[in-house]
């Protein structure tokens, strides 16, 4: 749990709060404010995803990563609203198999350097 978590389950807390009607927000027992905060508290603990971003001059690059938390039906839309495979996606896509078979080639000879050298003595 990093250090601003609780921070940011306070300051939840506090919108939450400054959003409810005043009547209503008078009616409720001291329990319930309790449940109220714990609940808010909980669903803040899940955090945020990760968010790593590269930037390369004019262009850039922006990869999430955590629990997926949509519903099956938002996720079939978005799945038929954004495909993997379209043509704003091509050049990505042929960037990173790209990169990643010059990656599987660089490990293949620096493994079989370290083999061939140990199988050399």
């Amino acid at each position: 749990m990093s250090q601003s978590q609780p921070l940011i389950s306070e300051r939840e807390i506090t919108w939450f709060w400054e959003d409810m009607d005043a009547e209503v927000r008078g009616t409720l027992t001291p329990a319930q404010r309790v449940a109220i905060e714990n609940a808010v508290k909980k669903t803040s603990s899940y955090g945020d995803p990760a968010d790593l971003r590269l930037h390369f001059g004019g262009y850039f690059v922006r990869i999430l990563a955590g629990k997926e938390r949509r519903n099956p039906e938002r996720l079939k839309q978005d799945r038929k609203n954004n495909p993997i495979f379209s043509g704003k996606n091509a050049a990505v896509i042929a960037v990173f198999w790209i990169m990643t078979l010059l990656s599987t080639l660089y490990i293949g000879a620096f493994a079989l350097n370290i083999i061939g050298g140990y199988l050399l003595r």
